[in-house]
């Protein structure tokens, strides 16, 4: 990867990419790209965890609550989800329906998104059992019914800007004795300025901060794809009132590696994940204008404690604290007591031709 990189770096007029070029290519690239090689990225061999690792809990709960929307709502009986990870996320929702709502199981088709051939094969492993699911690499051009991504924003590639002297940068990588680097140009980017003005940013002096701007196309083809239906968006962020508060003022872009944070992500390129907090608001205001309802945004915990999560506990006498459902219990208590990995997260959930607000 790192060789890859120079020759892209050196491949430009200017001799620079954007952080947005950067990510994009550390991550994405065919055969190379973190996201894109084979190996382990999820959970205690990998490099971070998701809600869904916890336990099967989560993909449970999301379960109920999407036969729920789809007989409130009268949707087609279709799950898409985007970036199916490993497929256990799939894996405990269909397994779930399969036992507490078997009809409409029998209807319901689930599709994963990925455009990593290590990652859908993986998911093709974990879901053989399953006739009813089916596996593209980009979305559909129409599709009726619930669209659920879990960390999908938060892993697309940012624009990175800080204010110095009154003045708007843009940050950029170049290379420098055989190092990546940052250099600054004063902002001249069209989107970025548009993005600026329509979230009415004000930065303070020396803050830095990220862009979204494959976020913005990302929430513009869902709502291209989805016909009818819902989205449900998994993610941690930040409103705009909360990204001025100062400590978050060096901005959010962050790697991990084998559990560690790392602050310099131009460390390990293409061995490690990048991730920015998204922006919820902005979220918001490109879905309205892309033609998606706002429903509302809440956090993780209110979510799976309204979609049934309690109902999940299991009743035992059992005095083994490593027993199956003493472990159970103690993975649905941690994703909602405080400081346990819901506290990071939020859900945001809008529609598309649905008559009617969803309920609570």
């Amino acid at each position: 990867m790192d060789h890859y990189l120079r020759k892209l770096i050196s491949s430009k007029r200017d001799k620079k990419i954007s952080y947005s070029e950067y990510m994009e290519t550390a991550l994405y690239t065919p055969d190379i790209g973190y996201y894109m090689k084979p190996g382990t990225k999820i959970g205690r061999t990998g490099d971070f965890y998701t809600s869904s690792n916890v336990n099967n809990v989560f993909g449970s709960c999301l379960g109920k609550w999407a036969a729920k929307v789809i007989r409130q709502a009268k949707l087609t009986p279709r799950i898409l989800e985007i970036g199916g990870g490993t497929g256990k996320f799939a894996f405990d929702l269909l397994s779930s329906l399969k036992r507490t709502d078997p009809e409409l199981f029998k209807q319901l088709t689930y599709t994963i998104v990925d455009s990593s051939p290590f990652h859908q094969s993986e998911q093709k492993e974990k879901l053989a059992e399953f006739p009813n699911v089916v596996f593209l690499k980009e979305l559909p051009q129409e599709f009726f019914g619930i669209i659920v991504s879990n960390e999908l924003f938060d892993a697309l590639p940012v624009h990175v800007i800080e204010k110095k002297q009154g003045i708007l940068y843009e940050v950029f990588i170049k290379e420098h004795d055989g190092s990546f680097c940052e250099t600054i140009e004063r902002l001249s980017d069209s989107r970025i300025q548009e993005y600026i003005l329509s979230q009415s940013i004000e930065l303070a002096e020396n803050q830095r901060y990220e862009i979204p701007i494959k976020m913005l196309d990302m929430i513009s083809m869902i709502s291209n794809t989805l016909a009818k239906g819902v989205v449900v968006t998994f993610d941690y962020g930040y409103t705009q009132t909360e990204w001025m508060e100062s400590i978050h003022r060096k901005g959010s872009l962050r790697g991990y590696y084998r559990h560690q944070q790392i602050e310099d992500i131009l460390q390990h390129p293409g061995q490690m994940d990048l991730t920015a907090h998204i922006h919820f608001d902005a979220l918001q205001h490109y879905g309205e204008r892309a033609g998606l309802r706002f429903e509302r945004l809440q956090s993780q915990a209110d979510f799976l404690i309204g979609a049934g999560l309690f109902s999940e506990l299991e009743d035992h006498q059992n005095l083994n604290p490593f027993s199956d459902t003493a472990k159970r219990n103690r993975a649905i208590r941690s994703l909602v007591m405080p400081g346990g990995i819901s506290s990071y997260f939020r859900v945001m959930l809008q529609s598309k031709g649905i008559q009617g607000k969803l309920s609570e």
